[in-house]
């Protein structure tokens, strides 16, 4: 055989196969498989102790809930080092700085399916140290 018929023929058979996944299942090669976490979640217990009761003072699981039950916000089950699809069409993984961020500029990432409707005065009202408490806090509800 030539070496252009070879090479026709390795292009029609993969060619082939992505038509039968895709027709099969609905997704291209490489679609359907996100990495839920990006590295291994460390939780200060101490800070977590403290973020629970400063969301429990705040009024945190009015909108949010710690179990996976949908809210009128993102549930916290989970959501640290989670890929999170948001509004704009773009995705991010729930890292320290996106919880940090969303907590000081919610409006800045909002989540897709959900309204901006989070108050932004958490930014003035609480300093880095709580924010950073209930970023532990909500990686404590990592699993």
């Amino acid at each position: 055989m030539n070496s252009w018929t070879e090479g026709a023929l390795a292009l029609i058979v993969v060619v082939g196969l992505g038509l039968g996944l895709f027709l099969f299942t609905g997704q291209s090669i490489g679609d359907g498989v996100t990495e839920t976490t990006q590295q291994p979640i460390t939780v200060d217990p101490e800070a977590a102790s403290r973020g629970q009761v400063l969301a429990e003072g705040q009024g945190c699981m009015q909108c949010h809930t710690t179990d996976g039950r949908p809210g009128s916000g993102p549930t916290w089950k989970g959501l640290a080092g989670s890929v999170r699809p948001l509004a704009s069409g773009e995705e991010v993984v729930a890292d320290d700085a996106y919880l940090f961020n969303s907590i000081v500029d919610p409006n800045n990432q909002v989540v897709d399916g959900y309204d901006a409707i989070m108050p932004t005065f958490y930014a003035d009202q609480l300093d880095d140290q709580q924010i950073t408490d209930l970023v532990e806090y909500i990686k404590s509800l990592a699993t």
